[in-house]
């Protein structure tokens, strides 16, 4: 019985243990952009998404990495109104405007894939 009861209390303690084990935050490198000699890493722990009545919506924030050292953190806010294409803005801009999103944008398709929503492209944009 005591044996039983030692083996129980083993099992317990290996599932609370996991069970309660710290989630790992990691930055997942996506891109390097040669125009600024950038290496860009998405923080997975930010990517936040949510829908409403008129579309879908997502921010997240990157590292921008220069030879090793970081240079900063730009905030995203993508957006997509109804059947409008996926647009784009960052605390880096004036916030007069959005961009639109084209094929190839890392940090888009990184995401889109994290929160599992599907994409087309459709000429030279994103819906």
């Amino acid at each position: 019985m005591k044996r039983y009861a030692r083996l129980m209390i083993l099992v317990a303690v290996l599932l609370l243990s996991a069970a309660f084990r710290p989630c790992e935050a990691k930055d997942v490198w996506v891109a390097h952009w040669n125009s600024e000699n950038l290496d860009i890493y998405v923080m997975d722990e930010t990517i936040e998404g949510g829908t409403s009545d008129t579309g879908k919506y997502f921010k997240v924030s990157t590292k921008r990495v220069r030879d090793g050292k970081l240079v900063d953190v730009v905030h995203w806010s993508y957006s997509k109104f109804r059947s409008d294409m996926w647009r784009y803005e960052t605390n880096t801009m004036d916030g007069s405007h959005t961009t639109v999103v084209t094929p190839g944008d890392k940090v888009f398709e990184f995401c889109m894939g994290e929160l599992g929503w599907e994409y087309r492209v459709q000429q030279f944009w994103c819906y």
